[in-house]
């Protein structure tokens, strides 16, 4: 199992669940939500953008989604976004890809 994600300050930090220890900052600033699986953490930005990182070392894994995204969740390498229109959608974590409504 990997490493849980919290919010500081609009910053993402990797925390271990076990301990609560901090593991380093993952992303940029200006984050407004943030979801971990253990294997993929999920960051949604205040500009709507949605980015994927590695949970144990935060190495960027490319863009999610489109624009307009303000909240997240992941669940078993399935990523779902949620959109100001009032919208899901689900992602393949690994890849990106889009898998349709939620």
């Amino acid at each position: 199992m990997g490493n849980a994600v919290v919010i500081r300050g609009g910053r993402a930090r990797r925390v271990d669940p076990k301990n609560g220890s901090d593991k380093g900052s993952v992303g940029s600033s200006n984050i407004k939500a943030a979801a971990s699986d253990g294997d993929f953490i999920v960051l949604v930005y205040s500009n709507g953008q949605a980015r994927r990182y590695d949970a144990n070392n935060g190495s960027d894994r490319g863009s999610v989604g489109s624009s307009n995204a303000v909240g997240c969740s992941i669940t078993g390498g399935v990523i779902i976004l949620n959109y100001a229109n009032g919208q899901s959608r689900r992602y393949d974590a690994r890849s990106g890809l889009d898998k349709g409504s939620a």
